[in-house]
């Protein structure tokens, strides 16, 4: 998933625009397992249980399961526990 951010940064970076240089935001469920490892049968559970909400980190087109990249990795964040910062 680092990689995909790293992309992410360094076309911004260089001002590049094209859809072509910049990584997809919604990806298949099986893409999002390749790149994390998370498995699809996980995703499904997620949104199921509304852990994951339908057109945020999830989305159903067409009976094809896709996730957010930025979202799922913004929802990881979140459950990460808050670190206190050095005084």
């Amino acid at each position: 998933m680092s990689e995909y951010f790293s992309a992410l940064d360094r076309n911004a970076s260089d001002g590049r625009t094209s859809a072509a240089a910049l990584p997809a935001e919604w990806v298949l469920a099986s893409k999002y397992e390749e790149l994390t490892g998370v498995t699809r049968e996980t995703v499904k559970q997620r949104k199921k249980s509304g852990v994951w909400r339908e057109g945020q980190q999830v989305a159903v087109v067409r009976r094809r399961l896709y996730v957010n990249i930025k979202a799922a990795d913004q929802w990881i964040r979140d459950q990460l526990p808050k670190q206190p910062r050095p005084a």
